[in-house]
């Protein structure tokens, strides 16, 4: 697997980050996030596999994630200074 951007990182973690704890979900899309659908998917994967939200799905109706973890806040923080 080849490591996502820094730029597309951001773009999902920050869309997550709107999310309350509550147990909903935020069904991610690659035109709302001006991602490619595989940048997307890549980054969402890596991000998934390191903890960084509370819950995810991942199936044929695409990719959803929950609110950010405590490990998904300290993500977008360190990518967001840079």
């Amino acid at each position: 697997m080849l490591h996502p951007s820094r730029a597309d990182c951001i773009a999902i973690l920050s869309a997550a980050s709107r999310m309350s704890e509550a147990d909903s979900l935020l069904a991610l899309d690659h035109t709302r996030l001006g991602l490619s659908r595989n940048a997307m998917v890549n980054a969402a994967v890596f991000l998934t596999e390191r903890g960084c939200f509370s819950k995810y799905t991942f199936g044929a109706s695409g990719f959803s994630v929950g609110a950010l973890s405590l490990q998904g806040r300290m993500r977008l923080t360190q990518l967001a200074d840079g």
